[in-house]
């Protein structure tokens, strides 16, 4: 015998009505779940007491796990403990945070900068702060998830244009002349399509029309460029020409998010962004990690040159596999075309990705399986995700067992 509706509770409706979503996602290869993660070593993970090579971290140098960066941690944590106690304006600013913040600003050149907890925090709390209605914002559409977030949040004018397409920011941008400020919106490297933006030419562009580039560098700092500086350093565009945002839990290995550039921006967001002001500052032993792990990317650069020479091995073994890969990251003066570190294998229909990455993990590779709404429909995917602690031989390992599940 079936419950009325109006003789339920507003939460069991509540709880019913998720159910039935829940039972769609499923019904649909969209339900996601949690994967518990019992050890790391390396490349390699143990689940359920099973060892698998993973191809789904974003820890693309494998600074994660270096003895500098726990010895780091644990040492900040013996000093300071774990959590920062308050927001950073209110009595949670640490040393360790200073020191992160001067040492992200010497990196990249700038005068100063500002940390958030995440990736996510810094875009929501950046574009919150500079934009307003009476803006208009221009946003690739492949962008990720937080600056659609961020920007719809400000109420700010929104237009989307087509991934990478000049001619229709320009289009675009041609009709709001009546915005106080214009900003395009972009990443440095796309986290599902493993291609980069044309930098160069879209603050071209911008500077043309009165606009701005605000940049999301997440997975292009400290991997991209022939130092490392990301996609500005490979594009060979200053920092005095855009916004720049990108994060901690990368390349760098640790956690969290950050903006640099000039004073008078960082004291600004430090004074008006909500997501710095309201939030508990990032917990010092992972601060002091940080600021380790910028250490040693001038210290050890074999780990970058190492993951430029597994990425273009993998893209070697897809091409002859007859897989398309994303397009070479072009670098100032380089005569190598710099193979991306994220490779989608595109596969349409989310069951098929699903099935796919169960054959994969089956034979000991865990990839993960890409589905709307993270991508657009019709175009579920593989993220191969390549690391500097991949071996040739994972690459040949991970080609071979590709080919066999995808047939």
């Amino acid at each position: 015998m079936s419950i009325s509706p109006v003789l339920l509770s507003a939460r069991e409706r509540l709880l019913r009505e998720l159910a039935e979503e829940l039972a769609s996602l499923e019904t649909d290869d969209l339900r996601r779940h949690l994967t518990t993660i019992d050890g790391v070593g390396g490349p390699r993970v143990r689940i359920a007491g099973r060892e698998l090579i993973t191809w789904c971290s974003n820890d693309y140098l494998g600074l994660a796990t270096h003895p500098a960066l726990v010895e780091a941690a644990a040492a900040a944590a013996a000093d300071w403990g774990i959590g920062a106690r308050a927001s950073r304006l209110l009595a949670g600013s640490t040393r360790w945070h200073a020191r992160l913040e001067e040492a992200l600003a010497a990196w990249f050149g700038t005068d100063e900068a500002i940390v958030y907890p995440s990736g996510y925090l810094a875009n929501l709390g950046t574009l919150g702060a500079i934009l307003s209605p009476r803006d208009a914002v221009f946003l690739d559409r492949l962008a990720h998830a937080s600056l659609f977030d961020a920007v719809r949040a400000t109420r700010a004018r929104l237009r989307v244009f087509r991934h990478n397409d000049l001619s229709h920011v320009a289009s675009l941008l041609s009709r709001a002349g009546a915005a106080r400020r214009r900003l395009i919106v972009t990443e440095g490297i796309f986290s599902m399509e493993g291609d980069a933006c044309p930098l160069a030419e879209l603050v071209e562009l911008a500077e043309a029309h009165g606009a701005l580039v605000y940049l999301d560098d997440a997975h292009g700092a400290f991997v991209a460029g022939p130092t490392g500086r990301g996609i500005p350093e490979a594009a060979g565009v200053p920092h005095e020409r855009f916004l720049y945002m990108a994060t901690l839990g990368k390349g760098l290995g640790a956690q969290g998010g950050f903006v640099v550039g000039p004073r008078t921006l960082v004291e600004f967001l430090r004074n008006r962004a909500r997501t710095f002001l309201y939030t508990t500052a990032l917990a010092v032993p992972v601060a002091a990690a940080a600021a380790a792990a910028l250490r040693l990317l001038d210290e050890e650069p074999v780990r970058r040159e190492r993951l430029r020479v597994r990425t273009r091995q993998l893209s070697e073994r897809l091409a002859g596999e007859g897989l398309s890969t994303p397009p070479p990251i072009q670098e100032m003066g380089s005569v190598v075309p710099v193979a991306s570190h994220i490779v989608p294998v595109v596969l349409g229909p989310a069951q098929r990705a699903v099935d796919v990455a169960r054959r994969l993990w089956d034979r000991g590779c865990w990839v993960g399986a890409i589905r709307p709404p993270t991508v657009p429909e019709g175009t579920a995917r593989l993220r191969l995700s390549v690391t500097a602690l991949h071996s040739e031989a994972d690459i040949d390992t991970l080609a071979e067992v590709l080919d066999e599940a995808l047939k």
